[in-house]
This record gives C-alpha cells, structure tokens and sequence, in this order.
C-alpha cells in the first residue's frame, strides 16, 4: 500500500512540474555537438521555429505535438511519449523513431532523410506518394492499407498490422517483411530490389 501511495505522490509531483519548454530553457539540455536530450523530462511543448544541429530526443515526455518550422538536422527520437502531432513543413534531417508514440495520421510535406519507424503506434494513415529514404515500419498498428505509389528505399515491415492488400503501384528497394500478415491483393505495378519474406 506504502509503495502505491509513493507511486501515485511521484506522479502527480511529475504532472504538476510538467510546463512548456522555452528557447532559454533549452539551453540546458543542448550539448557542445547540438544535440538536444529531453528524455523523461517534464515538459509539454517545444518552441515554434527551432533548428536543432544534430540529434533530438524527446522519448517519455509529455509532449503531444512538434512546434511549427521544426528542422531537426540528424535523427528525431520519440519513443513512447505523448507526441500525436507532426506538422507539415517539419524537416529531419536523418531518421524518424516514433515507436510506441500516439501518431495517428503522417500528413504531406514532411521531409525525412532516414527511415521512418511507427511501430507500436494507432497510425491508421499514410500519404499517397510517400517516399521513404529508408527503412519503413508499421508493425502492430492498426493500418489496414499502404498509400498508392509507396517508394520504400529500404525494407518494409508490416507483421501485427492490419494490412491485408497492397496498393496498385509500390517500389521497395528491399526486402519486404510480411511477419505473418497474409496479402489477398498484390500490386499490379510492383517494383521489387529483393524478396518477400513471410
């Protein structure tokens, strides 16, 4: 019961800390190479306009949505956080890890340079035209299709997810993992650099 009531007494002490971030602020969790590090910290929003010159990472956080004009120059980590929200116009620069985060839609006009990994999160929509500059995965989400003319410049990973049809046309310069999903319709325009793996 102790150890209940110390729990409960942590969070709410977290929650009531839990305030925006501002450019002041930010200062401190910036290193000499220009990562930025939030991990596990109590903040709720991130400055509009922000360029980040490597690396960002805001996994466990409370933050639910990127700022406006966000370029994250290297890779964005989110992972198991809050975040729901990735504005169109936001740049990053390497890959996107939004494993176990609550994205549920990946609009138009985001640029990505690495791969994009959603897995474990409620995505139920993809772009039409996507181009992935890397991996893309959408294991165990609740995704039910893949946007018409899907370029994958990497691997595909759709296992626990709940496509069961491909889309008219689709390139994946890799390999294509269906980790047990079982595909009715194929594509009728498939370009395909390496194999399917069941």
């Amino acid at each position: 019961m102790r150890y209940i009531i110390t729990l409960l007494l942590l969070s709410i002490s977290v929650a009531s800390f839990a305030q925006p971030l501002d450019h002041f602020q930010l200062r401190n969790y910036l290193d000499t190479y220009g990562n930025l590090d939030l991990r596990k910290r109590p903040y709720t929003s991130l400055p509009d306009g922000l360029t980040i010159k490597r690396d960002m990472d805001i996994s466990r956080t409370e933050i639910t949505q990127l700022p406006q004009g966000l370029n994250v120059m290297g890779s964005l980590t989110a992972t198991n956080c809050a975040l729901s929200k990735v504005p169109g116009g936001t740049k990053i620069g390497g890959s996107a890890n939004f494993l176990g985060s609550q994205i549920k839609n990946w609009p138009n006009g985001i640029q990505v340079g690495g791969f994009l990994n959603f897995t474990d999160t409620p995505l139920n929509k993809l772009p039409n035209n996507l181009v992935v500059k890397g991996d893309l995965s959408v294991i165990r989400t609740p995704l039910t299709s893949l946007p018409n003319r899907l370029r994958v410049q990497g691997n595909l990973y759709i296992g626990g997810s709940a496509i069961s049809e491909f889309p008219e046309t689709m390139t994946v310069d890799g390999n294509i993992y269906l980790g047990g999903n079982v595909i009715t319709q194929w594509p009728k325009n498939l370009t395909l650099g390496g194999a399917v793996a069941r």
